[in-house]
């Protein structure tokens, strides 16, 4: 076959000439027959298949016996994904591929590699009598349509970049649609969802090969097909195929300097490379091309010249790129400045130092980027990375990943397995599905509101596919999961607009139904856009019919819920009337509680927020059997939910009055309460501005919150004052409730304002007018502004003895009435002092890795101390309050500060990881301000190693009240209600156990 070059415009193509021409397609790919040999490199066999390729391989060949749905293999850079292409190829003797790859460099590399089957023939997988296929490598656009044609008809493999491909006219692509009967996308999670959609329809009938080495585009959106295949990163470690990665961190907190010192540490580990024989290159990344030329021009190639630095982003010319390249590849130059490692695919095995002055902001980028300086080379060693571990801006998903002492070659490996085996469950589920609208739905994709129906059924069969005699085949999608017995149904639907009674003018809609079928319990389980119709779904379904679950029965879908808050009470009258139902909302849920105890009425709908032990939850029923909450997740999620839910809806021994007889009623108040106020609260809606960051400014500077303090001082008959404060400003407010409802005022001396993210400055005591903060009392009621909650089942008894711990202090050398160990101005140790007692105790003990001393405006406590056990790491809070007297005693006043202390701290079991980066950040501070650590046991690389431990195993949290002040023979029955309350509150909660130190 007669090919000209000259006619390809630029584009090349490569193959096997006979007589001067070029075989055809077909011919050559005739002698692929019988021509794939099957060997995998082992200790026996020292050449062959490495075994991620060769399982990728199989996989692939097995799936493509069963469907020809497209496919997904993830594997880590630098495990061969090329082989492995080019193998699937030759294996499977496809006549024609087209190979879509997203930059020109790695178009070119695996057009390289192709035309000669890259290592394949070397590492003994191809008989002689394999000919190299025809290659054509499509660099520009070819305008004449008969030598495109003639071009890709000739060759066994097309090679091009997914912008190339899509400037293409649609006869084009048609043509390659139908001439291919392969496509293979490699870097698949470069290509935008948008654009792979819009490509991929040509391709419907074809098999389709997707190469990744993580399942999320960086669009943030998930790589369609089924992972077939993935080998992970701890074995591909194990195998040898990357090399273990040096972390070689910088601690700069000066934004001025840190740039420099980056450079200065990765030129010095570069040097002793060097020095050692190993050719190795520095790559400096940037996030930007405007920082990649400021790090260029400013530092690398004014300070580091005798490395010939060079800088390599898009912008530049293309002569000039390549000339830059060239320098790199031929080691001319040691260090090249870039944005994202210069584009996919680049093969240079020299780059083994990076220098990350911008960090990446998502783990899999992150993931991918690593992945392309660890690869294994006897002669070139180890990678290395250098990066501030000082800069906090930096999202919680990867904040460990840059951490000091990180152990990046155990890590790696974790974090690989997080993301990709959480989109793997939710994939096992999906797989089962059948059914033709899997084409066109993608079910990963689905996030449903967590919401049902229950039924009971008798039935031991269902017939799914009666879904037709309730809805039209023709329009609507349908796909069943025979394995876990889940039915999806979508939908189209028109409704009429409310602006128009034209007839022609209609909105269109798609409704959503999925029937999930718990055989152990014989319930089904609905989640209907349309409930009357999902009704008779499931009516069809099965034969026997079903019987919904409803009435009080339901409600006990709120048991186990603990200081549940009703958001909204909906109450059906029982007496035909005017009437006939009634919602309440806010205050008004208390009336509603009050009427569902009569004969008249009976509840409708409850919507609650409370605690299960682990943290926050929401939850809401309703009589004829709805339950919901306000998650929005996958199908997998929604599945499990039924299943935990049901368990509780079926259990005879839950008692519903029980259930509402403990709920929390709030009410309007006109006067403060009686009682005495022991803790107050950030107002709840902070605790929501997840991401935001809340500053408060005054004449004294900027502030962030969890930098500040909010503090009861006193509460008269006719006002309660508080403060919000730290070490450098104090400012008081005063809250007064009347008859016509709370004011709350500022007292200065500063008038802060709050500012939240982006928003406007607004002043603090306007602010807390519109979000009051709760104030707690000690009879376990809260009020916000003049609304008061009464927790309706008071914790009784007294509080355990075994929860009490009785210390010397005397023994010790303590004065009971001093508090903190360090002096405030020149931060020597007072050894008389509680706290020093405390962290003497706790070293001698020898139990703990860490100890820490926190004690200052927003502690998380006075005292923390970390335990690491066999398969948990235990952490301790400890809040200490000195003596009110010389003497221990029986003083309630005693305790109020310090239980309030405890109660506000139990938030951290949920926050373990976010806890200790609280914990590096105030350690940092105060050693930016030239004070002395606070740590008393361990430093900052040992809590970099725990941080990373919490990835893989359990918290424990523990919480001490530690108060010399209080004597444990003297407890009084007032004592013991607040101590029992603070314990409840902290198990109720998030289940952690208080505990008291006294004398």
């Amino acid at each position: 076959m007669e090919i000209k070059e000259s006619n390809l415009r630029g584009n090349r193509f490569s193959g096997f000439i006979e007589n001067g021409n070029y075989l055809s397609a077909k011919v050559v790919s005739e002698s692929w027959v019988g021509g794939f040999i099957d060997k995998v490199a082992s200790d026996s066999a020292t050449t062959g298949l490495r075994s991620p390729q060769f399982g990728a391989l199989c996989a692939i060949r097995a799936n493509w016996t069963i469907n020809k749905n497209a496919l997904t293999v993830v594997m880590p850079t630098g495990t061969g994904k090329t082989e492995t292409m080019l193998a699937t190829i030759v294996a499977e003797k496809i006549l024609r591929t087209l190979i879509v790859v997203p930059s020109d460099f790695l178009r070119t590399q695996i057009y390289e590699k192709a035309c000669h089957w890259g290592v394949l023939l070397d590492i003994g997988n191809l008989r002689e009598t394999v000919l190299k296929p025809n290659v054509l490598l499509l660099k520009k656009g070819i305008k004449d349509s008969q030598t495109f044609r003639s071009a890709v008809e000739s060759a066994n493999i097309i090679i091009t970049t997914m912008s190339l491909v899509n400037n293409m006219n649609e006869d084009y692509k048609k043509y390659l649609a139908e001439i291919c009967s392969l496509l293979i996308v490699d870097e698949a999670h470069h290509i935008s969802s948008k654009t792979w959609r819009t490509f991929k329809s040509y391709f419907k009938r074809n098999r389709v090969l997707q190469f990744t080495a993580t399942p999320f585009r960086s669009d943030g959106n998930k790589i369609d097909g089924d992972i077939v295949y993935n080998f992970p990163l701890a074995l591909a470690q194990k195998h040898g195929y990357f090399e273990e990665i040096e972390f070689a961190p910088v601690e700069e907190f000066d934004e001025n300097k840190k740039d420099n010192v980056i450079a200065q540490k990765a030129v010095q580990v570069l040097e002793r490379d060097l020095d050692n024989g190993l050719q190795h290159i520095l790559l400096v990344r940037a996030k930007s091309i405007k920082r990649a030329r400021e790090l260029y021009e400013n530092i690398y190639s004014r300070r580091y010249l005798q490395y010939n630095p060079v800088l390599v982003e898009s912008k530049m010319s293309l002569r000039e790129k390549r000339e830059n390249l060239e320098a790199i590849c031929s080691l001319n130059s040691h260090i090249v400045v870039c944005v994202d490692m210069f584009g996919e695919g680049v093969d240079i095995p020299n780059l083994k130092i990076v220098a990350i002055h911008d960090k990446y902001k998502s783990i899999p980028i992150t993931l991918q980027f690593i992945g392309r300086f660890a690869r294994t080379r006897k002669d070139l060693g180890h990678a290395t990375i250098v990066t501030n571990i000082a800069d906090d801006e930096i999202v919680e998903a990867i904040e460990d990943m840059y951490e000091k002492d990180t152990d990046w070659n155990k890590l790696l490996p974790l974090k690989y397995s997080e993301f990709i085996e959480r989109e793997i469950v939710l994939q096992n589920l999906v797989n089962h599905f059948d059914g033709a609208a899997k084409d066109i739905i993608n079910l990963k994709q689905m996030r449903p509101k967590v919401s049902m129906i229950a039924y009971h059924t008798k039935d031991e069969t269902w017939n799914w596919g009666k879904w037709v005699k309730v809805f039209d085949e023709s329009t609507c999608c349908c796909m069943d999961n025979q394995d876990d017995k889940i039915l999806v149904v979508i939908e189209p639907r028109e409704s009429s607009v409310r602006w128009s009674t034209q007839q022609n003018i209609s909105d269109l809609m798609w409704n959503f139904y999925v029937v999930y079928w718990n055989q152990d319990k014989n319930v089904v389980f609905l989640n209907a856009s349309d409930k009357y119709k999902g009704y008779a779904l499931v009516s069809k379904i099965f034969r026997s019919g079903v019987t919904v679950i409803k009435s009080e029965q339901v409600f006990r879908c709120l048991y186990g819920i603990n200081r549940l808050a009703l958001v909204t009470v909906g109450l059906n009258s029982g007496i035909d009337g005017p009437i006939r139902y009634k919602m309440f909302a806010g205050i008004d849920v208390a009336k509603g509680i009050s009427e569902s105890t009569k004969n008249n009425c009976y509840k409708s709908n409850i919507f609650g927020i409370g605690y299960n032990g682990n943290g926050k939850v929401s939850i809401g029923c309703s009589y004829k059997g709805v339950i919901w909450s306000k998650w929005v997740e996958s199908l997998a999620f929604w599945k499990n939910w039924c299943d935990e839910i049901i368990d509780k809806i079926l259990d005879e021994s839950i008692n519903v009055k029980e259930i509402m007889d403990g709920v929390l009623i709030p009410e309007i108040i006109k006067n403060l309460p009686s009682q005495e106020p022991y803790r107050i609260d950030w107002p709840d809606v902070l605790n929501f501005k997840i991401n935001k960051k809340i500053v408060l400014s005054n004449l004294e500077g900027d502030y962030p919150i969890e930098e500040l303090d909010i503090a009861l001082i006193v509460q008269s008959q006719d006002n309660l004052l508080f403060e919000v404060k730290n070490d450098f400003f104090k400012e008081t407010f005063s809250l007064e409730i009347g008859a016509d409802g709370y004011r709350i005022t500022s007292k200065g001396p500063c008038h802060s304002k709050i500012r939240i993210g982006n928003q406007t400055s607004l002043d603090l005591d306007s602010y807390f007018n519109e979000n009051p903060p709760t104030i707690w009392y000690v009879d376990c009621s809260s009020i916000q502004g003049n609304v008061r909650i009464n927790l309706s089942k008071e914790p009784g008894g007294e509080f355990p003895a075994s929860s009490v711990v009785k210390w010397d202090w005397g023994a010790k050398g303590v004065n009971i009435r001093t508090e903190s160990q360090l002096e405030k101005h020149n931060y020597t140790k007072k050894t008389e002092s509680i706290q020093y007692a405390l962290i003497s105790e706790m070293r001698e003990n020898g139990v703990y890795s860490i100890v820490f001393d926190d004690d200052g405006p927003g502690e998380i406590a006075d005292v923390i101390g970390i335990r690491e056990q066999e398969r948990t790491v235990r952490i301790d809070l400890f809040h200490c309050k000195f003596s009110s007297e010389d003497t221990p005693g029986a003083r309630l006043l005693d305790l109020y500060e310090v239980c309030g202390q405890a109660e506000k701290s139990v938030k951290w079991r949920g926050k373990a990881v976010e806890m200790i980066g609280r914990m590096e950040n105030r350690e940092r501070k105060r050693l930016k301000e030239s004070k002395p650590s606070r740590f008393e046991v361990g430093d900052i690389s040992k809590l970099h190693k725990i941080k990373n431990k919490l990835f893989i195993q359990e918290t424990e949290m523990f919480i001490t009240i530690v108060q010399p002040g209080v004597d444990s023979s003297l407890l009084t029955s007032e004592m013991h209600s607040l101590l029992v309350a603070s314990q409840a509150f902290c198990m109720d909660t998030y289940s952690v156990p208080l505990r008291l130190i006294c004398s």
